[in-house]
């Protein structure tokens, strides 16, 4: 499962820092990671006089007991608090940050902030997850963190289990929290993502970089000479050139708008004119038109990004209320 590799190697003892995924809208189990630009990773001899103790200092805590509201719902600051430590363990060991560093130390509010946008969805999963009877089956959640332990020991990292907690910013009750909102979300996105079977076009086509060019590649098609040979000939589309423009089979939310429209509109056997979009000049040749399985790739991938949509516009419709925010917040 994601979780479990995702928790370890946000602990482990690298010094060169990975690239982040882009920040969505979702909920995410993991701690919110910063960009590279953002933070100076250090020497791992030079991380100690810098760490979380230093941020922790830096950071000031809301006296109010509630930060944030969530259809009615609350989220105290003393939640917020564990799961911002857990967020500030998770990026100083990543990136091996030195938070004695002024540049470093500016990243603080917007971390403050992106960890309460975090717990915000984190509730907001749990209460659509029972609105729409999806649960974590704890057997399942036991299994994970059998499987992590298993892992943190062949790390050999950690001293033991309770000191992986620990110098992580978790407890038994934390992490089961985590793991309990991935699996909520996996189900969630089996839920919500769409189903598997959808009409797909196989297609061909030439790409050119003017309409002159294109114009003379429809003359000699309506001539009688093959699709494929001219694709070989004229298209710039070095994926496809040398297969005779074929495309194989793809859904909708695949191609670049233009195409996709000009494709789903034409029948099989059927060429286009010239179809213009930001990479040039199309002639299309749909072969075939169906409903078809998506290949399990594409089909996580779709699964997700339905998710996405509809995860942000619940959000959209809920009643959230910030009690409080912090400096450079959206």
């Amino acid at each position: 499962m994601v979780l479990s590799i995702g928790v370890l190697a946000a602990c482990s003892q690298e010094t060169t820092p990975t690239t982040p995924p882009p920040t969505t809208p979702a909920p995410s189990p993991t701690p919110p990671e910063p960009s590279e630009a953002t933070l100076s990773p250090t020497e791992e001899t030079a991380a100690e006089p810098g760490g979380v103790e230093v941020a922790l200092a830096l950071i000031d805590i809301p006296e109010e007991e509630v930060i944030a509201m969530v259809n009615g719902e609350e989220i105290s600051t003393a939640a917020y608090e564990a799961d911002l430590t857990q967020a500030l363990h998770a990026t100083t060991k990543q990136y091996m940050v030195d938070w004695n560093d002024l540049e470093n130390q500016s990243f603080l509010p917007a971390l403050q902030q992106q960890v309460l946008e975090q717990a915000i969805d984190r509730v907001l999963l749990r209460q659509l997850a029972d609105q729409e009877e999806v649960t974590a089956d704890a057997g399942e959640i036991d299994t994970e963190i059998t499987n992590l332990k298993a892992q943190v020991d062949e790390s050999e990292v950690f001293a033991d289990w309770d000191s992986f907690l620990a110098e992580n910013g978790l407890t038994e009750e934390s992490l089961r929290r985590l793991i309990t909102d991935s699996l909520l979300t996996e189900g969630l996105t089996e839920q919500m993502g769409g189903p598997q079977v959808v009409e797909q076009v196989r297609a061909s086509h030439i790409l050119v970089e003017t309409e002159e060019t294109g114009q003379e590649v429809l003359d000699r098609l309506a001539e009688g000479e093959p699709f494929a040979a001219l694709a070989a000939e004229y298209s710039i589309d070095p994926g496809s050139k040398t297969s005779g423009g074929d495309l194989g089979w793809f859904p909708r939310g695949v191609m670049v708008p233009e195409f996709e429209e000009a494709a789903f509109s034409m029948e099989p056997d059927e060429t286009s004119e010239l179809v213009k979009s930001d990479f040039g000049y199309h002639i299309i040749h749909v072969v075939s038109k169906e409903e078809r399985e998506l290949d399990s790739e594409l089909y996580a991938q779709k699964q997700y990004e339905e998710f996405q949509f509809w995860f942000e516009a619940q959000r959209t419709e809920a009643d959230i209320e910030r009690l409080y925010t912090f400096e450079d917040s959206p």
